[in-house]
């Protein structure tokens, strides 16, 4: 894996950390899981 920085929208980090608080699964699994998932559709 490699380190990256991206910037997102407040509103966007609050709704990451509510997911990530209800499932257990940290904020950058999570966004990781989306990136797949968007890869996949392209």
């Amino acid at each position: 894996m490699k380190r990256t920085n991206i910037w997102l929208k407040d509103d966007h980090v609050k709704k990451l950390k509510v997911i990530s608080e209800k499932t257990g699964a940290p904020v950058s699994a999570l966004i990781r899981k989306a990136i797949e998932a968007y890869l996949k559709k392209k």
